[in-house]
């Protein structure tokens, strides 16, 4: 708990992101890519993607409430560029 920060993620409506959380975007993409041996922006824009759709899924689920059990998502074997490619995303 020493030396320890707290990085509010704040997204408005419309989809922008305060400069926290913008600054946590790039670093967890930094640190993705390295990890992971892929281009920065391929990680950057599958990042992003990823947090927009778990945010519509936890928007659904204030709205509607909860049908099943979420399981957690492991990054150990995904390729971004092949999951970027699949979704048409463009870097």
């Amino acid at each position: 708990m020493e030396q320890g920060t707290f990085t509010p993620l704040i997204f408005s409506t419309t989809g922008g992101m305060g400069t926290e959380c913008m600054m946590f975007h790039k670093r967890l993409a930094e640190l993705l890519s390295i990890k992971k041996n892929e281009s920065y922006a391929t990680t950057m824009s599958w990042v992003t993607a990823k947090v927009s759709f778990a945010l519509l899924r936890s928007v659904l689920l204030c709205l509607r409430g909860s049908r099943n059990i979420r399981k957690t998502f492991d990054t150990t074997d995904i390729d971004f560029a092949l999951y970027n490619a699949m979704a048409n995303i463009n870097t």
